[in-house]
Parts: structure tokens; C-alpha cells; sequence
């Protein structure tokens, strides 16, 4: 089985490439989820490519209630038409239909075609901006005209001059008004990320462990028994798992509670005390063999923050999507 195809673990983050399977070497925005927000960001930061790299953008962490919800509107046909609301405060319907463009338009640029539940994808990107749009104005969070036209100006120099800007803004269904609002609630977003970074702690537990990867009970149970018997855990792990990381000898380096895309690895790991060795663990992934080699309190990796900080986020806007009045129209 040592040529089978090798898994990679897909986060919320984006696109994740691995050689330890399970930790994040580099993470890149979802070129076909480029939401008005992402677009905004991108075109500032840099536009992610396949060999990209910007951390994900994140908002705060804050465990105030939202915004008191007003009764949703609904569209008639004399109103102005509804994608959604959300308490109270309104998607329009044009403002989704030029999300959906723009999804679209990007997944031409890649040669590919939009499929799946997009259309629902681009309304729920949509409705968790609000949301931390609402949050980050129940903050007094704020863009001065100042650094807006500074952010605006820098927009025009990465494109290469303004007739080029006019030709992207059109090329992905923008005015220049229309991105001038979309580049201030970016740097609204961006300005909450700084918040989260602080608020996940730089230090943590963490284990140092490593793993085998197989394919079938059998084979981690044939494992387990060559371990028994004085097995080398590097030199099987190199032989027999399908993990990248076996060519480190499954070593999966240091890492903390929240650190692995796999939770199961990593609370096996956390069971295990230095040098001991865990039984068959079931994933998704296949069937592990997990070691732990050492642990203690240690500075988080950049790798270990950034996906901490994620799952921070997430964590957090699920939570403002169950406490939230959200009306879907379309």
C-alpha cells in the first residue's frame, strides 16, 4: 500500500498542503470564494495563488450577544428585493446576484465550473460578514476617510496604475464606489483580526508525537504486534504508513490540543504519557497507530496560532449564527 494516494486534510481555512498530514504548512484563501470582503482584503495583501500564503483573515472573538434583532422585513413588490436579513439589517438580492457573479467569474479564470451548493455558499459568506459587521460596529470599530483613501490608493498601485484598476474593478462586477464600500468593511474585518490574535494564548500544552497511517484494522493491528515484539516505530512508520509524515518517520512534531486537522490523533496523543504508545485509532483518515514522545507547555508555531485562531473564529461565528434572527429570501 506504500503508493496509495496520500490524504491531505481540507480545513475551513482554504486550501491546506501538507508533509505531516495533519498540520498546516500553507494555507491559501479559496480563489472561488471570493467574497466582497476576501477581494477587498486580496487586493491589498496580495491575491492568493496556488503557492500562496497570507494567514486566513479573522475577526474578533467576543461573547456579547448580537445586536438585538428588529422583525425581518419581508420583500413585497414594492420593496426593494431581499436575499436575506439579518437582525433586521438587510442583504439585497443585488448585492448576492454580484457575489454569485463573481464566484462565477472566478471559477471561469480557473477553468472550472461553479457546482455544488454554491448559490448557498455565497449567501451564508454573505450573512456571517453582516454579522461581524454588526459586531465590529457594537465595538466602535472604525476606518477614517483618511486610511480608506490611503487603502484605496494602495489598491490602485498593486493593480499597476488606474486604467488597470478600472479593468479589474469591471472585470469582477465592481463600481468604484461599490468597492470603496466593500475595501472599508475589509479593513473593518481586518482590524477585528488583531483583536483574536490576541486573544488566543501565544503558550500551551502540546505533545511531540508521531503516527502510522493504514488502511485497515488488520494492518494497524499487524502494526501494533511488530511494535510489541521491538519493532523501530521510524523505520515501519517509513515502510508501511500512508501518511507524507512517514518520511520523517511519522514525526508530526509538537502540537497543541487544537493543533492537528484530525482530532482523534491528537487527543490520542494527549492521552499518552512520554513514550507510550496508543491502539488502533479510527478516523476518517484510515486507521492510526499514535506515540507520544514528550510533553510540556510550549510556544505556539506560527502554523499552531494561525489554525488555533481559526478554529477560534469559527468557533465564534457559529455561535453569533445560533443567537442571530436570520431570514433567507432566496
Amino acid at each position: 500500500m506504500r503508493d496509495a494516494k496520500i490524504p491531505f486534510i481540507r480545513t475551513s481555512a482554504g486550501c491546506v498542503k501538507t508533509d505531516a498530514v495533519f498540520k498546516t504548512a500553507s494555507v491559501c484563501r479559496d480563489g472561488l470564494l471570493a467574497m466582497t470582503w476576501l477581494l477587498a482584503i486580496s487586493l491589498i495583501l496580495g491575491a492568493c495563488d496556488s503557492a500562496a500564503a497570507p494567514l486566513p483573515t479573522l475577526a474578533t472573538v467576543n461573547t456579547r450577544a448580537p445586536v438585538a434583532s428588529a422583525t425581518a422585513r419581508m420583500p413585497t413588490s414594492t420593496s426593494t428585493p431581499l436575499a436575506a436579513t439579518v437582525n433586521g439589517q438587510p442583504i439585497f438580492l443585488s448585492e448576492y446576484q454580484s457575489e454569485l457573479a463573481r464566484y462565477e467569474s472566478a471559477a471561469t479564470s480557473l477553468g472550472q465550473k461553479a457546482e455544488g451548493d454554491y448559490k448557498a455558499r455565497v449567501l451564508t459568506a454573505l450573512i456571517d460578514k453582516s454579522l461581524m459587521l454588526q459586531e465590529a460596529n457594537a465595538a466602535g470599530i472604525k476606518v477614517t476617510e483618511a486610511q480608506l483613501a490611503e487603502a484605496y490608493n494602495k489598491a490602485i498601485s498593486e493593480r499597476g496604475n488606474e486604467a488597470a484598476f478600472n479593468q479589474w474593478l469591471t472585470a469582477n462586477f465592481y463600481t468604484a464606489d461599490g468597492f470603496r464600500a466593500a475595501l472599508k468593511e475589509g479593513m473593518i474585518l481586518s482590524a477585528m483580526q488583531a483583536q483574536i490574535a490576541t486573544s488566543v494564548p501565544t503558550q500551551a500544552e502540546q505533545v511531540h508525537a508521531r503516527h502510522i497511517l493504514l488502511t485497515t484494522q488488520d494492518d494497524a493491528n499487524k502494526v501494533l504486534a511488530d511494535l510489541k515484539a521491538g519493532g523501530d516505530f521510524a523505520k515501519i512508520a517509513v515502510a508501511r504508513s500512508l501518511d507524507q509524515s512517514r518520511v520523517n518517520g511519522g514525526d508530526l512534531g509538537w502540537f497543541a490540543i487544537n493543533g492537528l486537522t484530525v482530532p482523534e490523533v491528537a487527543k490520542a496523543a494527549f492521552d499518552l504519557q512520554p513514550k507510550q504508545t496508543s491502539g488502533v485509532v479510527k478516523t476518517a483518515l484510515g486507521f492510526h497507530v499514535v506515540q507520544t514522545l514528550e510533553r510540556g507547555t510550549r510556544p505556539l508555531s506560527p502554523t499552531s496560532l494561525a489554525l488555533m485562531q481559526q478554529q477560534a473564529v469559527n468557533k465564534w461565528i457559529e455561535d453569533l449564527r445560533a443567537k442571530a434572527a436570520i431570514h433567507k429570501f432566496v
